[in-house]
């Protein structure tokens, strides 16, 4: 088991909302389990008495069968993805490069499902939710030349298959976001598979409205710390439910001061709120939207 981190997107995110707080236990012992590229053994009693040993101990049958239950849950939510190596059945934890980061990695025992074994190596940037799988034999270029002669490609494991032809509604928000991106003086992303996938997936897979894409592309775009940073499609997506919550919040307006200024500023006002929803209601500040209370650094 290694110690590992958990960004405050996790608990905002709409993908981990949509299992039980129990597949989410499951799944933050997972990430302790698996090596440092996001890889362990696919097999239930191991999982077990390395994540729940103590209720193990107690109801191995039944911890055994909710441990099972809960990773094909994962695995149809495109948390994890189970696939074989040669003869090793194997799991791999989904969005492994952008939920963990890990300063010393070790080289990983197993590989991933693309073949490659080191962290920040693998070309996975998607969760994907199917039956256990075969990774074919060999590691690297070699490895991942094998899974394209089976029709299985790291790029088909990455992301869902792309509809044919274009969608209007992809294409218009990335029109949206070129013009507002342009509007401000800096250059246009290039219109890349990565770029039409995010706005893709960020409407089928995240489940966000075109209409709400579109008002936190102007949104972000109209702020002064978030146009120099939302200058692609995909930053959009990896950002969107920080933007969106931010929009949201009445201290977090467009405005012309300065960032420093402008933190401040919020710093200020929340204080204020604060303690007058304390003194007026007795409520607790801890029950609130951890996104309320957060000052951007």
């Amino acid at each position: 088991m290694r110690i590992r981190s958990t960004k405050p997107e996790f608990w905002k995110s709409k993908r981990i909302a949509s299992v039980s707080w129990e597949d989410r236990l499951l799944l933050k012992g997972l990430e302790s389990y698996v090596d440092d590229n996001g890889v362990g053994v696919d097999d239930v009693e191991l999982i077990v008495t390395d994540v729940f040993p103590r209720d193990m101990f107690a109801n191995p049958r039944e911890t055994v069968a909710r441990v099972s239950e809960g990773i094909t849950r994962l695995t149809e939510a495109g948390l994890l993805h189970r696939y074989t190596s040669e003869s090793d059945n194997l799991l791999y934890v989904a969005f492994w490069e952008e939920i963990q980061r890990i300063d010393k990695p070790g080289r990983g025992r197993y590989p991933r499902p693309d073949g490659t074994w080191h962290y920040k190596d693998s070309t996975i940037r998607e969760g994907v939710a199917r039956t256990p799988e075969t990774l074919a034999p060999g590691t690297g270029e070699q490895g991942n030349r094998g899974t394209e002669e089976q029709g299985t490609s790291s790029s088909a494991i990455a992301s869902d298959p792309e509809p044919e032809g274009t969608r209007p509604d992809v294409e218009e928000l990335l029109n949206l976001l070129d013009e507002e991106i342009g509007r401000n003086g800096n250059r246009t992303p290039k219109r890349t598979k990565g770029n039409h996938d995010a706005i893709r997936l960020l409407i089928d897979r995240d489940g966000a409205d075109p209409a709400q894409i579109a008002n936190v592309i102007r949104w972000c775009q109209q702020d002064n710390f978030w146009k120099a940073n939302i200058l692609s499609a995909t930053k959009l997506r990896e950002k969107f439910g920080q933007l969106e919550a931010k929009m949201r919040s009445g201290n977090e307006r467009p405005s012309s001061l300065s960032f420093s200024e402008e933190r401040n500023q919020r710093a200020n006002q929340q204080y204020l709120e604060y303690q007058q929803k304390f003194v007026e209601g007795g409520d607790d500040p801890w029950t609130q939207s951890s996104t309320q209370w957060q000052i951007s650094s």
